[in-house]
């Protein structure tokens, strides 16, 4: 189903109030032939088809367009996969997973229609597969060291929380002792400015900043557990001091 594929007709638009779809599909499980049904009953054959298909689990989309190429287990299992990877810090690109599931459908040898020259499946495709899958969606990834990745990890993280319990069982703190330090980076410039007017046709425009290179500064902060802080600490980084400047004073 393409993209911009816009409906002409307009189809399922039988109620159960205006007709008895559900007397009719429990005759066809009786044993009635679905032509024969929607004579008797007045419903369109192919209403019945699409609202019997539906009932069964067959299928939840409608019967217009062709098949998929996942049933739900698997694209199921290849959401999981994609969730799996991003935890592990190895998110999965569009362009990823197209290829991800050309290789799945090829070596299960389940039937498609995907690309073979590039071995990619399609826009169309991956499209429709994240409409069908909404617990999975498209975000921009933030960078995390190796370092960081390696030392935050189930057995460090258990190890921490068995020091700590160990510490807390053997001094009982007052929440007031408890405290929690972290840091992060604030930048001096600006890193993207709104647009603005200039000439048509201008190849570059540009806007002042305090500096075109970005530099940042630590901010420190502290908060215990019964809500008191201590006052945030900046560190700017550091001046080089040429050595005749502070060779002839003296220092305790």
């Amino acid at each position: 189903m393409p993209r911009h594929y816009k409906r002409v007709m307009e189809h399922k638009n039988w109620t159960q109030e205006q007709v008895y779809i559900e007397t009719a599909l429990k005759a066809i499980e009786e044993g009635l032939k679905i032509r024969e049904a929607a004579r008797r009953y007045g419903i369109p054959e192919s209403t019945l088809r699409d609202q019997r298909k539906k009932s069964g689990g067959e299928r939840d989309q409608s019967s217009l367009g062709r098949n998929l190429v996942f049933n739900r287990d698997q694209e199921k299992e290849l959401s999981q996969h994609i969730i799996k990877l991003a935890k592990l810090f190895y998110g999965v690109t569009p362009l990823q997973l197209r290829r991800i599931a050309f290789e799945f459908a090829s070596k299960n040898n389940i039937p498609h229609t995907f690309n073979s020259e590039t071995k990619l499946a399609g826009k169309d495709w991956l499209y429709l597969y994240l409409k069908r899958n909404p617990d999975i969606s498209l975000q921009q990834p933030e960078g995390t060291s190796i370092n960081r990745i390696s030392s935050f990890n189930e057995v460090e993280v258990k190890l921490f929380f068995s020091n700590l319990e160990t510490i807390f069982s053997k001094h009982v703190f007052s929440p007031g002792r408890v405290f929690n330090q972290d840091e992060t980076g604030i930048s001096t410039v600006q890193k993207k400015s709104g647009k603005v007017y200039a000439a048509k046709g201008e190849k570059k425009v540009g806007v002042a900043i305090s500096a075109e290179r970005e530099k940042n500064n630590t901010v420190v902060c502290c908060m215990n557990a019964a809500g008191g802080y201590v006052p945030p600490m900046i560190i700017y980084p550091r001046k080089r001091m040429a050595a005749h400047g502070w060779s002839n004073r003296s220092y305790l």
